[in-house]
């Protein structure tokens, strides 16, 4: 093999420019591009996440304790680790004049922050601003509930049975994205001030968080695991600065595995346009081909010399998605702060880049392979004729290895990319389905075609005729368009499947507020207050505790492998509560529930698919952390719950005698209709200070902006995928405009008229269009359930009107493409393409 001769001949044959490369380097670019852009935009915001891990997390480690504070051996241990600095969060209601509203307390010491800056307006430092002053202690703002009360900074609120005084606002927090998900602004405030307010109550729901600065370079992991070791029943939530924002972490890495998944099938859809960009590249050079044959060259080195010439511009097309990918965290570090409040590292990131460029070099080959064999059927004989036929014929078993060579390395490239095998194995072997399925279809069009009755219509025998004429672009451009069709709909599903989501937040009948926190003491009165409210139809309560899974069947959680889709259960603190009764909204669908009276050992009802994720059964144990005690329960029942019914639902409901003495405080729903909200929500804050209200609509509003962040993103990628479909369309006409344009002179000269074609065109056309839309939507909508089932994890909803508008647009879209690239032929005059014929 002469690489030399090759690289000489490639590159003279490129001065002339890139002519006829354009779709080519567009689709390549195109797909490239997409996943570096994601996989730099996700590792930016890992390295940013890792880089800064100690002031997202407030600390070196974290131990965390909901409803008690650390006992005196448990503060001695973490004492001795380094500096310590105590934090509290809770909610609770804030009350201003006549306003009030859902406020994420938390209260600080002198130490915080220990790592990162609190970045503060219209005050000085953090210590002064909570100092107590003339009685009344002080706190910072965000700046949201400023507005939401419609206070200024030095005026006054309630909190609890306390006034507090704001006298700054936040401008950075900088461990807020350790806390995860919030529904309120943040108030900050003392440890004095909190105490004051008489929210810390038995059974309250406060999590108390003890970080620490190590004083010297302490081993993290030997650190949380003598902790685990002293303290085994501690029921604490341990974290380290590798795993400051785990949940935010969680949510980038799913959108970044779906929008990954995207840019591949981009590069894939993009594939097809490039081998039909080959397909037309060889059929320009089939004169020059024949040339060098007749001066010697062998069919090797023509091969040789042609793939060097794609390879050379598929690196340019690389280099061009390469470099859109390294600028990606760049341009990301100043345009996203304010949409995704996540730190970013901007710098190059190699790893995404080569992964990339490697897929796109892989594409290339696999795409390309099969249309440059052709080289190898084109005769010399091929240059004393003006017009040769089409040239077909299989590649050589060399050609068919290397492309099954380029297929695998993908398949390989994508398992190493991604962590989740059993969901890539789906994906992949959906896309080669796809091809097989769309391939066979395309060729049994042709074959029905032709075995089609005459049509009394000449336009119409014509037009059907076109598709199974030899030379004929029918089966690549259902090849092209049904790919295209098939990416679009999955992700125009997936976002009406967002957008219902969005929509159905909100059950035609749920809650309108959950009241937490309500004590013993005050539980009737505080029902008969609201019960006095006009427009409330129904309330419920029930005990709650929070509590953490630590054993299952008698092993460790952190040694069990659970479902992916249940395996969020085993981390963080879970709502508990008890019950004599099958709660409501809950149906048991295996074993009985106790009597009424039971007094024997501690039982436990669980979620059916929770259960079944953890790999329990009736009659296993399973055990919980509830205020350090450690609690074991046999599962007596299993229950199947509506979650979407926004109900007073728990995945764990304990027998009475297990729980009931354990300090704890009552939720209250609350139905109404056609009451006034705000005016109840006024009510309750004013007469039970240490009741926290949550209004269901604003949850469901706080969960909608995340889910409209994603579907920002899928929209983007949507428009990526119809430009991406649309050069791969216009690639596989553009490969037989030479045949169309000497097929519509001749019919011209035999006296067929302008309207004869253009109406047998848009027959033609609109078929063609009409099979890929077909295929499209069945394809897409089985896709589009797959994402929307593991990737989402939500409700699959189709949309008839989606799916009629991707029919209509894609007809419209294919004679549109097909009009535009044949247009020429319409007034093109007879004597240049008849001359020498």
């Amino acid at each position: 093999m002469n690489f030399r001769l090759w690289l000489r001949f490639a590159a003279r044959d490129l001065r002339s420019g890139l002519q006829g490369f354009w779709i080519f380097l567009s689709c390549l670019a195109l797909g490239t591009g997409a996943i570096a852009i994601i996989g730099s935009l996700a590792a930016a915001v890992e390295r940013g996440i890792d880089e800064q891990g100690q002031p997202l997390l407030g600390g070196d480690v974290e131990f965390a304790l909901v409803h008690r504070e650390a006992n005196s051996a448990e503060r001695d241990f973490i004492e001795g680790l380094g500096r310590l600095s105590n934090v509290a969060t809770l909610r609770a209601m804030a009350v201003a004049g006549p306003a009030t509203t859902l406020v994420e307390v938390k209260s600080v010491d002198s130490n915080y922050p220990l790592y990162g800056h609190l970045q503060l307006v219209e005050t000085g430092e953090l210590a002064d601003a909570l100092a107590l002053r003339d009685g009344v202690h002080g706190a910072v703002a965000d700046p949201l509930l400023m507005g939401r009360l419609g206070i200024k900074v030095g005026e006054r609120i309630r909190i609890g049975t306390a006034e507090i005084a704001i006298r700054g606002t936040i401008a950075n927090e900088p461990d807020r994205i350790s806390d995860g998900f919030i529904l309120g602004p943040r108030l900050m405030l003392s440890r004095e001030a909190l105490q004051a307010t008489g929210l810390i109550q038995p059974g309250s729901l406060i999590t108390w968080r003890y970080r620490v600065k190590f004083t010297d370079n302490a081993d993290v992991g030997k650190v949380l695991a003598e902790a685990k070791k002293k303290f085994p029943d501690a029921g604490w939530q341990l974290r380290n600065r590798n795993n400051a924002a785990q949940g935010a972490g969680r949510f980038i890495e799913r959108l970044g595995y779906f929008m990954t998944l995207v840019g591949l099938a981009s590069l894939i859809v993009g594939g097809a346009g490039i081998a039909n960009a080959v397909a037309a590249f060889i059929n320009r050079r089939t004169s020059s081909i024949a040339t060098l044959k007749c001066l010697g060259a062998t069919s090797r080195d023509v091969f040789g010399i042609y793939l060097t010439e794609i390879l050379l511009v598929g690196l340019i097309a690389i280099a061009m998605g390469l470099a859109a990918g390294a600028v990606a965290p760049v341009i990301a570090e100043r345009t996203l702060p304010g949409l995704i409040p996540l730190p970013i590292t901007a710098q190059v990131e190699v790893l995404p880049l080569v992964a990339a460029g490697v897929l796109g070099f892989l594409v290339t080959l696999a795409f390309a392979l099969w249309p440059l064999a052709r080289t190898r059927h084109v005769p010399a004989s091929a240059l004393f004729r003006h017009r040769a036929l089409p040239v077909h014929g299989w590649p050589s078993r060399g050609d068919l290895a290397a492309i099954a060579a380029s297929l695998a390395a993908i398949c390989a490239v994508v398992f190493l990319d991604f962590d989740e095998p059993r969901i890539t194995s789906y994906y992949l072997g959906g896309l080669a389905a796809s091809f097989a399925v769309l391939l066979g279809l395309a060729y049994l069009i042709v074959w029905s075609a032709a075995r089609l009755p005459p049509a009394p219509s000449v336009i119409w025998r014509y037009a059907i005729a076109n598709m199974y004429r030899p030379g004929a672009a029918s089966v690549s451009v259902i090849m092209a368009l049904g790919l295209g069709l098939t990416l679009f709909v999955t992700l125009a599903l997936t976002d009406q499947t967002i957008s219902a989501e969005l929509r159905s937040g909100i059950p035609d009948k749920a809650p309108a507020f959950f009241f937490l926190d309500v004590r013993n003491d005050e539980l009737a009165a505080f029902i008969e207050a609201v019960k006095e409210t006009t427009g409330v139809t129904e309330t419920t309560s029930a005990p709650m505790l929070r509590g953490r899974i630590t054993k299952i069947k008698g092993m460790a959680t952190d040694k069990i492998k659970a479902d992916h889709e249940t395996n969020w259960a085993l981390h963080g603190d879970r709502g508990l509560t008890y019950s004599d009764t099958l709660p409501k909204g809950s149906k048991l669908i295996d074993g009985a529930w106790w009597a009424k009276d039971y007094g024997g050992p501690p039982l436990v009802s669980m979620v059916g698919e929770i259960a079944s994720g953890l790999g329990l059964k009736i009659g296993d144990e399973i055990t919980v952390n509830v205020l350090g005690r450690e609690v074991t329960a046999e599962i007596a029942n299993l229950r199947e719950v509506n979650w979407r019914s926004l109900g007073m639902n728990f995945v764990m409901v304990f027998s009475s005698n297990t729980l009931k003495a354990a300090p704890h405080s009552f939720i209250v729903t609350v139905e109404m209709e056609g009451g006034d909200e705000a005016a109840l929500l006024n009510d309750m804050a004013r007469r039970f200070p240490s009741v926290t209200a949550v209004r269901v609509k604003d949850a469901i509003g706080a969960v909608s902006e995340l889910l409209a962040k994603m579907l920002t993103a899928i929209r983007g990628a949507n428009v990526m995928t119809l430009l991406t479909g649309v050069l791969v369309l216009a690639g596989a006409l553009a490969a037989g405009l030479s045949d169309r344009l000497y097929e519509a002179v001749v019919l011209k000269t035999y006296g067929a008229s302008r309207s004869q074609l253009i109406g047998a065109f848009i027959i033609e056309y609109a078929a063609l269009g009409l099979a890929a839309a077909v295929f499209g939507i069945v394809v897409g909508s089985l896709a589009s359930w797959f994402l929307a089932r593991f990737i989402l994890e939500m409700p699959w909803s189709f949309s008839a009107v989606t799916a009629a508008a991707t029919a209509l647009a894609a007809m419209a879209v294919t004679v549109s493409a097909g009009l535009s690239v044949t247009w020429s032929a319409f007034s093109a005059r007879p004597a240049g393409y008849l001359r020498n014929e």
